[in-house]
Parts: C-alpha cells; structure tokens; sequence
C-alpha cells in the first residue's frame, strides 16, 4: 500500500467516525485535506462515493425512525439541482458559489448559536428549494448537507429521525450524482477505483461513530449538528477563498 492511498484512508476513517455519528459532515472534514492529496474532480468523486456505505449502515441501524415522506418532498429539486451542479463543475468556478453558500450558511448557525431560531417555513416549497439547493451543491463543490441540514433543524426532527433520514436522502442522492460526474465525463475509471479503496475505511469510521452517538443526548447533538454547520460555513468560505486567491 503507497502513502498516498494511507494517508487518504486514515483521513477517511477518522471523518466517518463525525459521519456516523450524524450523518452529514463528511465532506467538511476530509475535502480540505484531501485536496492536498488528490485532484479536485477525485475529491469531489471520493467524497460523494465513500458516504454510500456509512449512509446505508446509519439507514439500518435507525431504519426505524425514518421519514421516507420527507425524502420525497426532497427529491424532486435534489435531482434537477445535481444536473446544474455539474454543469457548473465543467463550465465554471464553483468557489464563487461556495463563498456564497458558507456565508449563508455561517450566518444561519451563528443565530442558532445565540439563541435565534430562524423560521423559514417548513412546507412544499421550502422542501423543494432545500433539496435543489442541496443537489446543486452536491456535483458542484461536494457540500451537499447544509441545505438540508437547516430544514431538519426548522423541524426539530428527533436524533435517530434526523440521522436516518439525511442518510437515506444522501443514499439517492449520491447514486444519482455519481451516476451524472459518470455520464459527464467529469470523473474517469482512476477516480472510481480510488473511491472504491477508501470505501472500506470509511464504513469502518462510520461504524464507530453509530456508537459513539447513543452517548449524546438530544441537545448534545443538537450542538453537535449546529457547530458541524457553523464549521461547513467558515471552512466553504475559507477554502473558496483560498482556490480563488
């Protein structure tokens, strides 16, 4: 095994560990360092492949508490959203979007951090706008989880209800992304083998974190999902800012 693909491993595992503990997060963790190892088109590649396994795993063990109805109302902007984020991957700098989405996404979580619940609506339409955010995200710059991450927090979906289902919602929508990068021409036969060889270690992660989180209370991962999103935002900003410079 060369370092390349070690250090790689090691920083897919320790992410699945934050990943299997709440579902979301796995490409705020691992693309910064990842990027340091491999081409941004791979990391885009390795950070919608590897999650399809912890995903599912997270599914199953909280399968119970699932809200497929949700799902649904997310998929009908999600998939149209992929389309256009890839598109803008093959014609267009997307950090000028991710600058844009991490201070949207910034300033959402420090009002959460001081105690302001935002409300913006929780019907068809937020769904709907929420999912085609998140697809558009997705094939673009990989951060994916925030759109949907702040419609589960307007609707306070319990622990188990919340995991189960942004996984389940990533499980479709990682499919189809993966299937468009494909189809696009945007990823080639060596991103995949590369994300098939750090699939295992990120599952790996995932699993650890599935127990670690039976410690938390519900504020304690309410916290835990509010800082995950705090930190989305600065690092988007951060990143961008820096591929720009």
């Amino acid at each position: 095994m060369d370092g390349l693909l070690l250090a790689a491993m090691t920083v897919v595992g320790l992410t699945g560990v934050m990943f299997g503990m709440t579902g979301f997060g796995f490409a705020l963790i691992s693309v910064p360092p990842l990027l340091l190892l491999y081409e941004p088109d791979t990391v885009v590649a390795v950070t919608i492949g590897v999650t399809l396994l912890p995903s599912a795993m997270i599914v199953g063990a909280a399968r119970r508490e699932l809200e497929p109805g949700l799902i649904l109302k997310l998929l009908p902007g999600a998939l149209p959203g992929l389309l256009v984020g890839a598109w803008i991957l093959a014609i267009a700098d997307p950090n000028i979007l991710k600058v844009v989405a991490g201070a949207l996404v910034t300033g959402y979580a420090v009002l959460l951090l001081l105690g302001v619940q935002p409300h913006f609506g929780a019907g068809g339409w937020a769904t709907t706008l929420a999912g085609a955010a998140s697809g558009t995200l997705a094939t673009s710059t990989g951060l994916s989880a925030p759109p949907v991450v702040i419609l589960f927090q307007e609707l306070r979906l319990p622990t188990n209800a919340f995991r189960a289902s942004i996984s389940a919602y990533f499980v479709v929508l990682n499919l189809i992304g993966f299937a468009i990068l494909l189809a696009s021409g945007t990823l080639d036969r060596g991103d995949v083998v590369t994300t098939a060889a750090l699939a295992p270690a990120a599952l790996l992660g995932a699993l650890a974190g599935n127990r670690l989180v039976r410690r938390l209370s519900a504020s304690g991962f309410h916290r835990l999902t509010v800082f995950l999103l705090l930190l989305t935002g600065v690092m988007g900003i951060v990143t961008a800012l820096a591929a720009i410079v």
